[in-house]
């Protein structure tokens, strides 16, 4: 469960902006539906789901960039960064102090009855800063604590007398290079204790950067089995797509069945499977209105949304399965706001601790009774060319405000200014 994210100095975020899934206790629509118990004893109830309205370039990316470099660096930063490699991340860069500061990220989670606390600072070089905050038995634990000492070139390490280990901690210490994060490392070197912190980053956490983007396999591999199958094609018909049913083959191609044109690639890798390559050949089964025969459409011949809508089948079911946080930016870009409003919904009564954040262009979802006024944000920049990331809740609004004519008409901020083009 999130809780919430902090992003400074990461390319327009040049000031610290928090996105919060904490439910406001002041407002009491829809509180069963879309919001959720965590179970934990003075915490907040959390929000379900979070939108996230601006302009375009205004920074709604950014924001899930900078989430998806912190996965990055807690997943990959003790195996795949190499000694003296340079972080691929940029600063603020239309102001000189921010040019050569920090970036720094944080975020407060649930995973197992727990609240953590956790973050780091950095710059292209080296990691600057790592803290670990506990909370297993609702009092604060601090676990360890990190801090680069620039005059004597050594990074030097604080742990609290609850954090497991003994004298490993020095090995895990001594392990971490300056381009990697002590969290990664330990859990490398089988710390039990933060495994659970590294788990919801791996297995919790899922960021898609645009649906349309989407591979189909995922929702292939779903479909292997009948029980999989079909709740895939359940998905599929809540969005009213009559798909009756699914049709998947497995065959294998050999060199001999590709066209000339296929890249060489692709015939080495048949070659390296003995010859002979596993496809799944997916057709979506309509029935006939006057017989109800089942006639099998290829996925060529589908429109787009439909191909998009089954490529997204995979991710969703597995957040609400599963409990997870999915992240996604502009979900609007491949379905139809119909569909979104219908995906929405499905989490909303899902009856899980799931969550969804997504980036939007679409206000329709402002004026369906579908979101608390605290589930909305906006996000726009200052005259500095810097992001701004701020709630609805922040304004004064009625219960039942028209909130996307508000919106439409500039009450809340964040909207384009169009100007007039003269052209040739």
């Amino acid at each position: 469960m999130l809780i919430e994210f902090s992003a400074t100095n990461f390319r327009s975020l040049r000031e610290t902006q928090t996105l919060s899934m904490a439910a406001s206790g002041y407002f009491k629509e829809m509180e069963e539906r879309n919001t959720f118990d965590t179970g934990m004893k003075r915490l907040p109830r959390l929000l379900r789901s979070a939108a996230i309205y601006g302009p375009n370039a205004s920074g709604k990316s950014n924001l899930i960039l900078a989430l998806s470099f912190v996965r990055f660096m807690i997943l990959s930063s003790a195996k795949k960064i190499q000694e003296g490699e340079e972080f691929n991340i940029t600063p603020f860069l239309l102001d000189h102090a921010s040019k050569t500061k920090e970036s720094e990220f944080e975020l407060i989670f649930i995973e197992g009855d727990v609240r953590y606390q956790y973050g780091f600072a950095l710059n292209k070089k080296r990691v600057l800063r790592e803290w670990l905050i506990a909370y297993p038995e609702g009092r604060p634990q601090r676990w360890f604590d990190r801090e680069y000492d620039s005059a004597a070139e050594q990074d030097n390490y604080e742990f609290g007398a609850k954090f497991l280990g003994g004298r490993l901690r020095q090995d895990w210490k001594n392990a971490t290079r300056g381009n990697a994060l002590f969290l990664s490392v330990a859990v490398q070197f089988n710390s039990e204790q933060l495994k659970p912190v590294f788990h919801w980053f791996q297995k919790r956490l899922r960021i898609i950067g645009s649906p349309i983007f989407l591979h189909p396999g995922y929702s292939l591999s779903v479909c292997e089995t009948e029980e999989g199958k079909k709740r895939v094609v359940d998905f599929l018909n809540a969005s009213d797509l009559s798909i009756a049913d699914l049709g998947v083959d497995k065959k294998h191609i050999s060199q001999d069945d590709l066209p000339e044109d296929v890249p060489n690639d692709m015939k080495e890798q048949i070659r390296k499977d003995k010859g002979k390559l596993e496809v799944i050949d997916l057709k979506f089964m309509h029935s006939n209105s006057e017989t109800g025969e089942l006639i099998p459409i290829n996925v060529e011949d589908e429109s787009q949304g439909t191909k998009n809508l089954f490529a997204f089948a995979e991710p969703w079911l597995d957040v609400l399965g599963n409990d997870k946080i999915l992240f996604v930016d502009e979900i609007d870009s491949s379905l139809h706001p119909l569909v979104v409003h219908q995906l929405v919904r499905l989490l909303h009564r899902s009856g899980s601790k799931a969550q969804l954040v997504f980036t939007t262009h679409d206000t329709t979802i402002l004026s369906q009774d579908i979101m608390r006024r605290d589930q909305v944000w906006f996000i726009e920049k200052d005259k500095s060319n810097a992001s701004t990331l701020y709630p609805l809740s922040d304004f004064k609004v009625r219960e039942h405000e028209a909130l996307e004519k508000g919106y439409l008409r500039g009450r809340y901020g964040a909207i384009p200014i169009v100007k007039e083009f003269i052209g040739v």
